[in-house]
């Protein structure tokens, strides 16, 4: 499989995974984004959110006060976002 192609199939990974997250957790206002970047809009202040991933060495940023910013490497692997997604689940359960 050619890099675009790999980056492509994790950026689709990557949102169907948010969807879910954000269909299932009442603290998620909607998932957006293309590829490998990504926004969670909260139906609260972000900061904590991102605070408490932080502390899971899970690094994400904010983008305005309620949206969480995710934009992994174009290197990340399957793995690495299977364990990113793991841990947003836990911070927002």
């Amino acid at each position: 499989m050619r890099p675009r192609a790999h980056r492509d199939a994790k950026g689709e990974w990557l949102g169907t995974q948010l969807n879910r997250l954000a269909a299932r957790s009442p603290r998620v206002r909607e998932a957006r984004g293309r590829g490998l970047m990504w926004g969670l809009e909260l139906n609260e202040v972000a900061a904590p959110v991102v605070a408490a991933a932080r502390e899971r060495h899970l690094l994400i940023l904010t983008a305005g006060p309620t949206v969480i910013r995710i934009v992994p490497p174009l290197t990340i692997t399957r793995e690495e976002l299977e364990r990113g997604v793991t841990i947003l689940e836990e911070v927002l359960a």
